[in-house]
């Protein structure tokens, strides 16, 4: 993993990156460290218990106060090239389309999709589009239905059916006690 991530980095030449290794440290101290990082990338949770915690997950997002990058089971070819922006409107949805800017300028295709039923009051997926145009982005921006599957289902399915290689996606727009209910 050490290996390609530094080849990755390399490759760019305005990229500066470290490797943080060592002894583990508890999900707390991870939370805290990465505070000093300007990402934090991270294995996907499995519901089986076996690799990555959702825990781990969880003090990231909410205690570092930076991007979290979640990896899939299985890498992509490429990344940040053709990049999917989850807009659901919300403010946690901002933070991270403002944290990938970096990201987006050099994608060569970034779609932003809302899926109806699932925005919270704020700027259009339209409005998003016309935000990352002035800041130099191309986007094509549309909303889907959810045919009553979960938000994730559909997510991951549109990001499939348009070979998206990264995901941009706020978290937790519910407050943690509504989350867990």
């Amino acid at each position: 993993t050490r290996a390609s991530f530094e080849s990755f980095c390399s490759s760019k030449p305005d990229v500066k990156f470290r490797w943080r290794g060592g002894p583990s440290i508890d999900d707390a101290g991870l939370g805290s460290l990465a505070r000093v990082y300007d990402i934090c990338v991270l294995g996907r949770p499995a519901a089986s218990g076996s690799g990555p915690r959702m825990t781990t997950l969880e003090s990231a997002l909410f205690e570092s106060g930076q991007p979290v990058l979640v990896t899939p089971p299985k890498a992509p070819v490429t990344l940040g090239e053709n990049v999917l922006i989850s807009w659901n409107c919300s403010t946690e949805q901002a933070a991270a389309t403002k944290a990938a800017m970096p990201v987006l300028k050099d994608a060569k295709t970034v779609t932003i999709v809302a899926i109806e039923g699932l925005m919270v009051p704020g700027p259009t997926g339209a409005q998003c589009r016309d935000w990352l145009a002035a800041n130099g982005i191309t986007a094509r921006e549309y909303t889907i239905g959810n045919g009553g599957r979960k938000p994730g289902e559909v997510l991951l399915s549109e990001a499939d059916k348009l070979g998206a290689d990264l995901i941009v996606k706020g978290a937790y727009t519910q407050s943690r006690l509504r989350q867990m209910i």
